[in-house]
């Protein structure tokens, strides 16, 4: 039997024992912090600014969690900065993402709730600005495979097929400095060994780390859905891949908790990982376990920041059970410093002389233009999309112009977007302010849809009335723009001009325009009368574009059932007929920058790269007679 001294000296060790186990444990000091403002699991992060950002994911049950929310560190506090849309394809799930600056490039993945369609769209938020644009869409959609940036070069590498079901070892590059040049696929010769799907993907000294991940998805003929260890490196500069030491275990899902530290890569959790965060060091290439979370999570949110492990989110302990909760742990006392970019000493230079943008100036004559959207002068389509003439209820003239199809797209630039002109009469030349009355729609959480529209000049988008927006479901006035107070358009010399609107979402529907002078007209209901500007217009004869001869070039109008290779052509309907008051005087016609379009509204080739001559020349008597017809009622 052992000693009284033996047995004291045995409970010294276990008491000991559990104390330091106890002490390790209580070491960590996890701190709870603010909730996120939404539970999402399989969200997208960046870090930017020592702030964190989350790009949808999905909330309870599987559901798109289509917001944008950001963590600043300064404050602990989240906020949602953006809303996202299934039906524009930005909210997404199993996507690509690299930061370039502050524009966050969001590669393929799946649209909406699970199982959500395969996209091949990319989307770029930029963060400082905080809103989207369209980047360079994919070849061929992908989803749940791994991107980085590397040398100015992005990089798209394996994932699932458009199907969603198996496996690719699809590589793609799209080159920064040659746009143009498009996607890239190098996969014939650095295709991604072992294709696999949910991995996650890291840079470090210029190579890239594609770490564990799945096989097989969604009922892939032949294969079973199970983890892998594996590691791959590829060498964008040698175009090989090698084989790495294998994660601690079998591991997936672990994508918006892996980033890199100080030179080494870190995952968070994950299907097999657990409650596990390990470390990588490439120079060693050797694993180790960081960290022990508090309890297991699939696909957190985790990021090391001011010398804090951040965990946010993620399955508790499945996708279908995402939380919102936030825990942060001290990790590093000696976290990095920004190094301060140095201020060169400016080099003194003369104050120059302001000098008013051409145009701004107030008017001195008062304006006021009203126009019905079917009154257009001339119509331009491309080979996806045209401006159609409809039927809608509560418009001023029973008609409206819509873009069609209703796809989801979205055209940042107008180079090639379907535009409709209107030659209209300015009576001086100033600032100018322009409402339109449209329609888009309204999503679920409020925010509009298919709700905005460009537009411009003498076919040059004017920059105070770039993307006119505000617009729900029924029939709203609006002169909102992002960047500016109200919309505007500066005219730099009186008479005839030419106002344009680009699409800039398809779906979105004109029923009218108003422009004036007077910074405080704000139009109700249907608007004013219609007027191009002069005191003695007459409206077309027809109200609604359908009955009568309004075609400038007497062309026959055609109605067509829309399909995908040929969108509806619509009902031309123009302001004035040809024949209206004439005048042989010589006048300016109003430069229109060309495009790639086509139109409908005279022969093809107007606003165009292969304008025919009879096009033309009917454009130009066009706006002779209208220039005249302007002229010689100014004189009565």
């Amino acid at each position: 039997m052992m000693n009284l001294k033996a047995r004291l000296a045995v409970q010294a060790i276990i008491v000991l024992g559990l104390l330091g186990t106890a002490g390790s444990a209580a070491a960590q000091n996890w701190t709870n912090q603010a909730d996120m403002k939404v539970a999402r699991v399989e969200a997208t992060t960046v870090d930017y600014r020592d702030n964190i950002y989350v790009f949808n994911g999905f909330k309870p049950g599987i559901v798109i969690a289509n917001t944008v929310e950001k963590y600043n560190v300064a404050t602990k506090q989240w906020s949602v900065i953006s809303a996202t849309s299934t039906n524009d394809g930005t909210a997404v799930t199993h996507n690509g993402v690299v930061r370039i600056g502050a524009d966050v490039w969001i590669i393929g993945g799946r649209i909406g709730s699970h199982p959500g369609r395969v996209s091949d769209k990319v989307w770029i938020f930029n963060l400082d600005n905080e809103d989207w644009r369209r980047g360079p869409g994919l070849p061929v959609p992908g989803a749940a495979g791994g991107a980085a940036l590397v040398n100015n070069k992005v990089h798209w590498i394996g994932g699932i097929d458009p199907n969603a079901r198996c496996d690719v070892a699809r590589h793609l590059v799209y080159d920064l400095g040659s746009p143009s040049a498009g996607w890239q696929d190098i996969t014939s010769f650095a295709g991604m060994p072992s294709p696999r799907n949910h991995f996650s993907t890291a840079v470090v000294d210029g190579v890239i780390y594609a770490m564990g991940g799945q096989y097989g998805h969604d009922g892939c003929p032949g294969k079973f859905t199970q983890d892998t260890p594996l590691v791959h490196a590829f060498n964008p500069v040698s175009n090989n891949w090698s084989r790495k030491a294998d994660m601690p275990n079998e591991n997936s899902h672990s994508e918006p908790g892996t980033f890199v530290y100080k030179g080494e890569i870190y995952t968070t959790g994950g299907e097999n990982a657990g409650n596990k965060v390990w470390k990588y060091n490439p120079r060693s290439n050797n694993w180790s376990t960081f960290r022990t979370l508090p309890e297991s999570l699939v696909a957190p949110i985790a990021r090391i920041v001011d010398g804090h492990l951040i965990v946010a989110g993620g399955g508790a302990p499945t996708a279908a059970k995402a939380t919102d909760r936030v825990r942060s742990l001290l990790v590093d006392n000696n976290p990095p410093t920004p190094t301060p970019t140095p201020t060169p000493t400016p080099t003194p230079t003369p104050t120059p002389t302001p000098q008013p943008v051409r145009g701004s100036n107030t008017p001195e004559h008062a304006t006021l233009i009203s126009m019905e959207a079917e009154y257009f002068d001339v119509s331009t389509k491309t080979s996806t999309h045209q401006w159609v003439n409809v039927a809608r209820g509560d418009s001023s003239n029973d008609g409206a112009m819509i873009t069609t199809p209703d796809q989801g797209e979205l055209a940042e630039s107008v180079e090639s977007t379907p535009m409709l002109s209107f030659m209209v009469y300015f009576n001086s030349p100033g600032k100018h302010y322009i409402w339109v009355r449209g329609s888009g729609d309204t999503n679920d959480s409020g925010v509009g849809n298919n709700d905005s529209v460009h537009v411009g000049l003498n076919g040059t988008v004017a920059s105070t009335a770039y993307r006119i927006d505000q617009f729900p479901a029924e029939w709203t006035w609006s002169r909102h723009t992002p960047s500016h107070p109200v919309a505007s358009l500066n005219v730099v010399d009186a008479g005839v001009n030419m106002v344009n609107f680009w699409m800039r979402e398809d779906g979105f529907a004109i029923d009218k325009f108003v422009i004036t002078s007077d910074p405080s007209f704000a139009p109700t209901g249907h608007g004013p009368e219609v007027t191009d500007g002069t005191d003695s217009y007459v409206p077309p004869a027809s109200s609604n574009g359908g009955d009568g001869d309004m075609n400038p070039t007497n062309s026959d109008s055609v109605v067509t059932t829309p399909t995908n290779d040929d969108p509806v052509e619509s009902e031309q309907t123009n302001a004035d007929n040809v024949d209206r008051v004439q005048d042989d005087s010589v006048a300016i016609v109003p430069t229109v920058v060309a495009t790639n379009s086509e139109t409908t509204n005279s022969s093809d080739g107007i606003f165009g790269g292969s304008a025919s001559t009879t096009a033309l020349l009917a454009l130009l008597a066009l706006c002779l007679i209208k220039v005249g017809r302007f002229k010689t009622l100014r004189s009565i």
